[in-house]
Formats: structure tokens, C-alpha cells, sequence
């Protein structure tokens, strides 16, 4: 089921919450609306499903156009951040709500309805606890039931909300690989909203980002990781070393370290580099040839696989991140002396970066 986005502008008052936005959700995709608080990514969202209705634009569902469509009529199931479960009722009648409201022309049989509700309620691992209360539940197996208690009406588009918003780490992380299990069998259109880069990017056949109520960019989770289309999104997405810089004859010169690198960009004048901490690398002093760049290790986080390095580059501060192994094979201390590599600078026009709001 596709669902187009076409020309969506949403204000509140003065303040602009959408700003003419276009996209297509293609049938059967799990998107990710990801982006910092007042993106405008849940207000996209909440029209989508009918909650909210746009000033300007207009939205299909399979080709017919949904803005005068109740919620009801869009088919749309709602997953939210706090659960929204019924505390009188067990996890059994919470999934089945949906299913026992409907007008009486289109209600199941009781049979046929207990028999929906266990269905999924072994889909999402919770049969043994389908006579359960929410109080009695941990936290990821409320959320387990609001996403069952969605997917009983049959949507033909299921709509999320921060779903793993209120939990810990170690849960949300086990409940995103669940829902990516879940996901593709069934292949329900999914739209959900996070602002935690690392759900979006994990989650997601392809990532919304979002700034100041615009789409930066659109694509895969390789796509807007890898090649980022603006600063904004670079920043974004992860940690980014960034030094103000001169770029002129294929050369570009960095202001505070006072170092030069080559440049494959034509582009002369004022710019900003950003480098990703992994595209830092580290040497001993002896092993690097002629008048080696040089920082001062400041910091050293070495716990698990990888290790974080903090340095002094000449007054600016940089993050390098790399395998411990690796690191821990430099023999290099805090304190130390080392010599380092910028692989790959991104480069954007001081303009750019003012217009991101970064």
C-alpha cells in the first residue's frame, strides 16, 4: 500500500511545523521519520493517520485522497510511546478492543475474534500471558501488546510513535531487532518516528531526516550515513569532527591545527570539514615519514571492542575511534605524542553550514 506525500505544510500559530513537504512511502517499506525535537517529524506522522490535518498539501492511501478520511477510514494502526493500555483490562481484552468496538454489521464472531487475539499474541511472545494485567508486565511486554493490540484490526499501514521511547537501552535494542523480525513477515506499510540515530539507521529500509519541518535528505541507511547531502544530516548522524577551513587550488587549509590536506573538490574559499572519528587514524611518531601531523592524546576510552581517543590537534580538540586491538598494538598512553591521518573530509560551503542550523 503506497502512501503519497504531496506539498504538506502544517502551522501552529506563527510557527512553522511543516514546510511544503514531499515523499512516497512505497507499500510494504518500514521508514523511519528520524530527526531532533521540532523537526516535525510526529506532526507528519499524526496527519498521516488522520489525527492532525494539514493546512496545505494533500495525502493519498492506494491512489485515493485521504485528507477528508476519518482515521478510521484510513485503516491505519497506532503504536505510542507510553502504551496507552487499558489498566482494567488483561493483555487478552487490550489486543481485542479494537476488534469488540466495531459497528455490529462488521464484528466477529467472539470465536473468531479469540482466536485473531491468540494468533497474535503468540506472534508477539505473549500467549502465556494473555490473562495477565499491564501492571503485571515489564515494560517491553506492554509495549509487545500495544503493537498486537494495532495489528488486530488489520492495518493495512501501521503508524509508530517513539515506540521504544520510554524504555532502556538494552530493552529498546531487543525489541528493534524483534520488530525488524516481526516486520518482514508480515510487511505492513510502516511509517515510525525516533530521534535515536542508531534505531533509524538499524530499523529502517530508508531513513526520512528532518530539520526545521523540511526533509534534508531521503535513502537507505547506507545512503544518508555514507554520503550525506548536507551538513546538517552529516552532523546528524553520528559524531563529526568539524574544522573551519580555506580551500583553495586542491588544497585545503585547516584554520585552528594549521594543517594542509589534499582536496578532490574544485571549489575555492571559505568551508567547513567534517571528519567522522573512525576516519581519524592514529600513529606512533617513528612510524610515520617526513613532518607528520601531530596531536596530544588528552583521553583514553577503551571499553569493549573499541577505543575512544581524545586529542589536542594544535588547540582544536578531535575524536578518534578505532579497534582496541589495533590501538592498544601503538603501545601509545595518555599523554603521548602521536601522529595523525584525516581520511576523507567532507567538505561544505561556510553557507551551507550557517543554512543548517548546526
Amino acid at each position: 500500500m503506497t502512501i503519497v506525500i504531496s506539498q504538506i505544510t502544517k502551522r501552529f500559530g506563527s510557527f512553522l511545523a511543516l514546510d511544503t513537504v514531499d515523499l512516497r512511502v512505497e507499500s510494504g517499506e518500514l521508514l523511519a521519520l528520524l530527526g531532533p525535537s521540532g523537526s516535525g517529524k510526529t506532526t507528519l506522522l499524526r496527519i498521516l493517520g488522520g489525527l492532525d490535518r494539514a493546512d496545505a498539501g494533500n495525502i493519498s492511501f492506494f491512489g485515493e485522497e485521504a485528507q477528508g478520511m476519518a482515521p478510521r477510514d484510513r485503516q491505519v494502526g497506532f503504536v505510542f510511546q507510553h502504551y496507552s493500555l487499558f489498566r482494567h483490562m488483561t493483555v487478552f481484552d487490550n489486543v481485542g478492543f479494537g476488534l469488540k468496538v466495531r459497528p455490529r454489521k462488521e464484528r466477529l464472531e467472539q470465536s473468531e475474534i479469540a482466536e485473531r487475539v491468540m494468533r497474535l499474541l503468540e506472534l508477539v511472545q505473549l500467549a502465556p500471558l494473555a490473562h495477565r494485567y499491564p501492571a503485571q508486565l515489564s515494560g517491553g511486554q506492554r509495549q509487545r501488546v500495544a503493537l498486537a493490540r494495532a495489528l488486530a484490526i488489520e492495518p493495512k499501514v501501521l503508524l509508530l510513535d517513539e515506540p521504544f521511547g520510554a524504555l532502556d537501552a538494552k530493552v529498546r535494542k531487543e525489541l528493534r531487532r524483534w520488530l525488524r523480525r516481526l516486520h518482514e513477515e508480515m510487511h505492513i506499510t510502516s511509517v515510525f518516528v525516533t530521534h535515536d540515530q542508531e534505531e533509524a539507521l538499524e530499523l529502517a529500509d530508508r531513513v526520512v531526516v528532518m530539520n526545521s519541518g523540511r526533509i534534508e535528505q531521503v535513502g537507505t541507511p547506507a545512503e544518508v550515513y555514507e554520503h550525506p547531502a548536507s551538513p546538517f544530516v552529516y552532523d546528524f548522524l553520528g559524531n563529526v569532527n568539524r574544522f573551519a577551513c580555506t580551500v583553495d587550488k586542491g588544497e585545503i587549509r585547516l584554520d585552528g591545527p594549521g594543517l594542509t590536506l589534499p582536496s578532490s573538490g574544485g571549489d575555492t574559499g571559505r568551508a567547513v570539514a567534517f571528519v567522522r572519528p573512525h576516519d581519524v587514524e592514529l600513529t606512533r611518531l617513528e612510524d610515520g615519514a617526513g613532518e607528520q601531523p601531530r596531536a596530544r592524546i588528552r583521553h583514553i576510552f577503551a571499553i569493549g571492542p573499541t577505543a575512544r581517543v581524545e586529542l589536542d590537534l594544535n588547540g582544536h580538540a578531535l575524536e578518534a575511534v578505532m579497534d582496541k586491538s589495533r590501538f592498544n598494538g601503538l603501545g601509545l598512553r595518555r599523554g603521548d605524542w602521536c601522529g595523525v591521518r584525516l581520511v576523507s573530509p567532507q567538505l561544505f560551503s561556510d553557507g551551507e553550514v550557517a543554512g543548517s542550523g548546526i
